[in-house]
């Protein structure tokens, strides 16, 4: 439970609040939950994937998916967002969700996190932040990738499984308005 409320925060409550409202105002139509699932589970794999790679401030993460793209987790993030928006048949919450994503969090996450690994690791992370792209992946892996293999450990300390809980819960919720 102390975990759950650190992870709410300022920047957190207004995903918190549209999550709600999806749930609320959703209007599943099967067509658009089964294009929406795929996206989902396609981007929480991603992030599983991602999360057993990531050594967070301790080395510059190039295994895994960060040799093909350099933020996993927030593509992974932004799959499941949209299958969201598609499995609840919410337009609205869609274009706010994507405005909110290319206007404040890509920007935002962007800069913060350039500069603090940059601080931290400095040339290898600037080699690395030159030849991988943010968001679209390369298809050819990073030249320089590491050699540590994918781990559960690794996705537990990154929390990843309670994502994946999360989502799963999420994807349970909105198949339950098919009825109520």
């Amino acid at each position: 439970m102390k975990n759950l409320l650190r992870k709410i925060t300022v920047k957190t409550i207004p995903v918190y609040i549209l999550m709600a409202a999806l749930i609320y105002f959703a209007r599943p139509k099967l067509s658009f939950f089964l294009v929406g699932l795929p996206l989902i589970l396609g981007g929480e794999a991603l992030r599983l994937w991602a999360a057993g790679h990531l050594s967070k401030n301790r080395e510059v993460t190039t295994t895994g998916p960060y040799a093909h793209v350099k933020n996993p987790l927030y593509l992974g993030t932004f799959l499941i967002m949209i299958g969201f928006c598609l499995l609840a048949s919410q337009w609205i919450i869609l274009g706010v969700g994507l405005l909110a994503f290319f206007s404040y969090y890509v920007p935002f996450k962007k800069k913060a996190e350039s500069d603090r690994l940059r601080e931290i690791f400095g040339l290898a992370w600037d080699e690395y932040d030159r030849s991988v792209p943010d968001y679209v992946p390369r298809l050819t892996p990073y030249e320089k990738r590491g050699k540590h293999e994918w781990e559960w450990s690794r996705v537990v300390s990154n929390s990843e499984h309670e994502t994946a809980v999360v989502t799963a819960l999420g994807v349970l919720i909105l198949s339950m308005r098919f009825f109520f």
